[in-house]
């Protein structure tokens, strides 16, 4: 496994930046690094889910702050009815 260093812009207006703590690399993950389910640039940076602490957040974010400890999720928009019963997809 190879290592790289990465410059990251700073988080968009809805965007929040997160220093991951721990982050779960899935059989999902792994399927798209080896390109079987769709063609993906490489190098890749895996994990989709995660837990971190809150470093920095757009101008329009007003859920978080810095310093939050969150989880991240890729199927929760916050906004959908399922989302609103507390149940993601």
């Amino acid at each position: 496994m190879n290592f790289e260093s990465l410059e990251l812009e700073e988080p968009r207006h809805d965007e929040v930046r997160v220093r991951l703590v721990a982050s779960g690399v899935c059989h999902t993950d792994m399927a798209i690094r080896d390109q079987k389910i769709v063609p993906m640039p490489q190098p890749i940076v895996l994990g989709h889910e995660g837990a971190g602490i809150v470093e920095k957040v757009g101008a329009g974010v007003a859920k978080v702050k810095v310093g939050d400890r969150v989880i991240l999720c890729g199927d929760s928009c916050g906004n959908c009815p399922s989302c609103q019963v507390n149940l993601p997809s």
